[in-house]
């Protein structure tokens, strides 16, 4: 990931200083536009604008050194964190003088540098618009989320949570069907058209969260549940064990227990969140 970005840069025209632990891996950008740092104290020295890709905000803070001098110098940190990491990191590079912007990438290497790619970016407003016409150089989606400087990863680890488990629960949607001797294709042809219903309910949970009005005419909790439970017996059936589908029962079992078996699944919300305990 920091190779596309240096390279990005290079090919915008940027003069580019890149540093890397492991020194052969820097080594093999060093030319058209882009020189090979010693130390990353000498990389930081280079340039008034950072970005940092290091794996996460220890191994940033441990390169540095607690004693180096930040002054005049805009950091932009898009190692992989969590909320905390990033207040925590952006008041260590204030106490030493710098300006913070913290970044979360949501693309693939190949990606950056594209239309497609795209880097959310959080903090001060007046450091991101300094900065805005470089930093969009890494992608054409990327975007501001606003001046808590911890947004940017909680958006990126909410969207993580849903992704990922949508990704996971497929995986366990096609085990499930070959098992019972429907092709990958076909369940494929069958999910696909959902997508369109899915985004449309996921507005009204929007809604539902914000106006705290969870009744509906439709869908419930109860209905939730009751597939579930039929999908856990039709897996045990078949000799499969899930875990994406038990997760999900579980959820819808814990809104029914909680009276919220006539509402919609956005009840759930509030019962995950420890601080309404």
């Amino acid at each position: 990931m920091g190779s596309a970005i240096a390279r990005t840069f290079a090919i915008a025209g940027h003069p580019v200083t890149v540093w890397n632990r492991t020194h052969d891996r820097a080594a093999a950008l060093a030319g058209d536009g882009t020189t090979v740092a010693d130390s990353c104290r000498e990389a930081i020295a280079a340039s008034d604008l950072t970005v940092s890709v290091l794996v996460d905000s220890a191994a940033l803070r441990s390169s540095l050194g607690d004693d180096v001098n930040l002054s005049r110098r805009t950091f932009v940190n898009l190692s992989t964190g969590t909320p905390q990491d990033a207040d925590e990191t952006a008041a260590w590079v204030a106490t030493r003088g710098g300006r913070y912007l913290d970044g979360t990438i949501a693309a693939y290497p190949k990606d950056i540098g594209t239309p497609e790619g795209g880097i959310v970016y959080s903090g001060p407003e007046e450091i991101w618009r300094q900065h805005e016409a470089t930093l969009r150089l890494l992608g054409g989606e990327s975007r501001y989320a606003g001046a808590r400087v911890s947004d940017a990863c909680t958006l990126d680890l909410a969207m993580l949570t849903y992704y990922m488990a949508a990704e996971a629960a497929f995986q366990e949607a096609l085990a499930f069907a070959q098992a019972y001797g429907v092709s990958a294709d076909r369940l494929l042809e069958h999910v696909l058209p959902t997508h369109s219903i899915l985004g449309r309910v996921l507005a009204e949970s929007v809604e539902a969260v914000k106006s705290g009005d969870f009744s509906t005419s439709e869908a419930t909790n109860h209905t939730f549940l009751a597939c579930m439970e039929l999908a856990t017996r039709s897996q045990a059936e078949v000799g499969m064990r899930g875990v994406m589908v038990p997760a999900a029962r579980q959820l819808y079992a814990r809104a029914v227990e909680a009276g919220h078996g006539d509402h919609v699944p956005a009840a759930i919300v509030p019962l995950l969140d420890d601080r309404t305990e």
